[in-house]
């Protein structure tokens, strides 16, 4: 598992509108769980989400709905979203500082 990576959402409740989640955290942080967003099909606040594809579908990092997940539910990873790092960060500093 490493930072970027998208994994299939574990829970059945909310994958119809989240049907992926992007692990957050850095890979070289050891934790039992790990920071994720949900990767949702309807954006809800585009200030902070981040427009990306994923299995063919046009879907948003929703940055302001973070959480955290025990780091043992992702497996194998769908997607390689590192592509996106300067947006993700730009919208984590949005959440976090305001700017």
């Amino acid at each position: 598992m490493r930072q970027f990576q998208a994994f299939a959402n574990p829970s059945v409740a909310s994958r119809p509108f989240a049907p992926f989640l992007i692990v957050l955290q850095s890979h070289y942080v050891l934790m039992e769980t790990v920071v994720v967003a949900p990767i949702v099909v309807d954006a809800t606040t585009l200030d902070f989400d981040v427009p990306v594809v994923v299995d063919g579908r046009d879907l948003h990092i929703a940055m302001s709905e973070l959480g955290n997940a025990p780091s043992g539910q992702f497996r194998k990873a769908v997607a390689d979203l590192s592509q996106h790092e300067d947006a993700i960060r730009r919208a984590l500093t949005r959440l976090f500082t305001g700017f």
